[in-house]
C-alpha cells in the first residue's frame, strides 16, 4: 500500500513520492497519515516531518503551513522544507546563535516587538533544521 506525499514550498514542489507513512507536526501536536486515512485539512506547526517508506525512516525540517490529507495523497503547503540530507548544521548553529544573542541584546521594549518576534523565528527555525540534521 502506498501513499502519495507532496510537499509544496512557494518556490515550488519540494518533494513528490510514494510513502508507507508520513508523521506531521500538527499545531495540536504530531500525527501519523496511513493510506485510506480520513479526509481532512489541517495547519501545521514548525517541526519535523517523519517519511516512512519501505527503505526506512527520513526526515525533513517543515516551516509551518496546512496539509490537505484524502485517502490516498497528502499534499502539504509550507514556507520551507529541507531534507535532513540537504541541512547544513554548523550553518545552523552559526544563524541559532547569532540571532539568539542579537535577541538576547535587544532591549525587552514594545518598539522592539516585531524584531524580537523574528529573532526569536530564526533561532527556533535553527533549533529545528540542527534536531532534524541529527536524526
Amino acid at each position: 500500500m502506498a501513499l502519495e506525499l507532496v510537499v509544496v514550498t512557494p518556490s515550488g514542489e519540494a518533494l513528490c513520492e510514494e510513502v508507507e507513512q508520513v508523521v506531521l507536526p500538527g499545531e495540536a501536536g504530531d500525527f501519523g497519515v496511513l493510506e485510506s486515512h480520513e479526509r481532512f485539512l489541517t495547519p501545521l506547526g514548525l517541526g519535523p516531518m517523519q517519511i516512512i517508506g519501505t527503505g526506512g525512516s527520513r526526515w525533513a525540517a517543515l516551516s509551518s503551513g496546512f496539509a490537505e490529507v484524502d485517502g490516498t495523497r497528502v499534499v502539504v503547503l509550507v514556507d520551507s522544507c529541507a531534507l535532513a540530507s540537504d541541512i547544513d548544521q554548523d550553518a545552523s548553529e552559526s544563524r541559532r546563535v547569532a540571532a539568539g544573542s542579537e535577541l538576547a541584546a535587544l532591549p525587552d521594549v514594545e518598539e522592539n516587538a516585531g524584531e524580537r518576534a523574528r529573532l526569536a523565528a530564526v533561532v527556533a527555525k535553527a533549533e529545528l533544521d540542527i534536531d532534524v540534521a541529527g536524526r
